[in-house]
């Protein structure tokens, strides 16, 4: 079996069709996903699963950071825990709150809803059975919440309900949808949600015991969400892979190559969404060759979407650190595309991808990381004009360290209002100054016409935002979509 890396695991050791009967009539859904307080602008959402709460560690915390014209900053904020008033649960070692996180109006209120993974949850004596906690939006921000119920039937210990997310805006339904991963089944429920929790409808989609990532997005132009899953050998089972499930529900064979994390954006300008997969694993464990479709040092294959959607037939253009014009080489560590996502950086109508690379090393610095953005274009991304930002770059706060891992995670979205998408770079290995604890920052790159600039670019230490600095935190080990 392959053996794949995840960034903290491995280099910071450990890591319904009518209303609901009995319901009022709802406002118009949230204009975006993932505003949660009504006020226009996109709302950041930085989770450490790994932190410590009331004592307990890696029971988990969930940071909002709400958005303005200047983007998410400390000054307004809020701060979730399962100790936070009227959240469900109680804090508890290794319940790794925060361990996913999505969001959409679920309640049909007007405001965003989010969504809450605590995978290591244990349910009625069943361990690491997992829970997911819906928060609700309001014109005052998040408040209150309740669990989405799961009958598990044959699913037992360690299948991890809620090891990832995905919620859809727009299906063959009006409303949205919230899709929940674990070990062993993918869940979904559609809204409106009450605030006991009832969905309008839940079904559940058995899969083989893999811990599975989703990523929707439309791939065919039918303006509806297709659903990739991306399914992670976990012990003894070699089950891994990349599927795809058509908005029909129909499942594609599996890709050719796999992968650990996904994104959804048109690259080629044509129209379609096409399927983005980071597969950070190298292709060598000391020496010996591994299983695997991966490139040594880590690579992002992209499987252009059409009429017919992604084609499980072709082989997929291929981006990695030995790609002629992206930044670096590929070596051993580097988790080239731990972390993808997509958006048009620069306007010019192609969607452009930024990658992940935590584990690159700058001079002495062992895996500082970095982010590659690499651009789109009518051929989809080649790798011309390709470049990279590190904390070493000029303009960009702090300095690139041993063990920071800038880019476990990236997100790239529109968080200003102004049509030009922010980068958010997660770096939950980074230690404040005069600090002996990887608590973790993330740091913000304003949009331009010319893509992030590294002028003005600001970055958030965890214990600014109220998270313990007293022990490994790992802040930003998990953006929100």
């Amino acid at each position: 079996m392959r053996i794949r890396t995840f960034v903290l695991a491995a280099s910071l050791a450990t890591t319904g069709l009518l209303a609901l009967p009995g319901t009022t009539s709802a406002a118009a859904p949230a204009p975006s996903a993932d505003d949660f307080n009504g006020d226009g602008y996109r709302d950041l959402v930085v989770a450490a699963p790994s932190a410590t709460v009331s004592g307990r560690e890696e029971a988990g915390s969930v940071v909002v950071l709400y958005g303005s014209a200047s983007g998410p900053s400390a000054a307004k904020k809020k701060l979730l825990t399962q100790a936070t008033t009227n959240v469900p649960g109680t804090p508890e070692t290794a319940d790794r709150f925060g361990g996913s996180v999505s969001s959409a109006d679920l309640d049909l209120d007007g405001y965003a809803d989010l969504v809450v993974g605590a995978p290591g949850e244990d349910v009625d004596g069943t361990s690491n059975l997992g829970t997911v906690t819906v928060i609700w939006g309001s014109a005052s921000g998040l408040t209150g919440g309740a669990n989405l119920p799961a009958t598990h039937g044959s699913d037992g210990v360690g299948c991890a309900y809620g090891t990832d997310l995905a919620t859809v805006a727009k299906t063959p339904y009006p409303n949205a949808e919230v899709r929940v991963a674990g070990g062993c089944s993918v869940w979904t429920f559609r809204a409106p949600v009450t605030r006991a929790g009832k969905p309008f409808s839940k079904s559940q989609r058995v899969m083989g015991p893999s811990a599975a990532k989703l990523v929707t997005g439309d791939l065919n132009g039918d303006q509806r969400a297709d659903e990739a899953e991306i399914s992670v050998p976990l012990g003894d089972f070699p089950s891994g892979g990349v599927y795809v499930n058509r908005s029909g529900g129909s499942y594609e064979p599996p890709l050719s190559h796999d992968g650990d994390n996904a994104a959804i954006g048109d690259v080629n300008g044509d129209g379609y969404g096409d399927l983005v997969v980071g597969d950070s694993a190298d292709t060598t464990i000391e020496g010996h060759p591994q299983e695997g479709t991966g490139h040594e040092g880590g690579q992002v294959a992209v499987w252009l979407g059409s009429a017919s959607g992604v084609d499980a037939g072709t082989a997929p253009l291929l981006v990695h650190q030995s790609t002629p014009g992206v930044p670096g080489s590929s070596e051993h560590g580097d988790l080239f595309g731990a972390d993808v996502s997509v958006a048009d950086v620069d306007g010019d109508g192609y969607a452009d991808i930024a990658v992940g690379a935590p584990g690159e090393s700058l001079g002495s610095a062992k895996r500082a990381g970095s982010v590659v953005v690499v651009p789109g274009g009518p051929s989809g991304p080649t790798g011309a004009g390709s470049y990279s930002i590190t904390q070493d770059s000029t303009g960009v706060p702090g300095t690139a360290e041993r063990e920071d891992a800038f880019g476990t995670t990236v997100r790239l979205a529109d968080l200003t209002k102004d049509g030009k998408p922010e980068l958010v770079v997660g770096t939950p290995g980074e230690r404040a100054p005069g600090a002996t604890r990887n608590t973790g920052g993330v740091w913000t790159f304003k949009g331009s016409a010319a893509g992030p600039a590294l002028s003005g670019s600001t970055s958030l230490m965890a214990g600014s935002v109220g998270l313990p600095t007293s022990s490994d935190t790992y802040w930003a080990n998990v953006l929100a979509p």
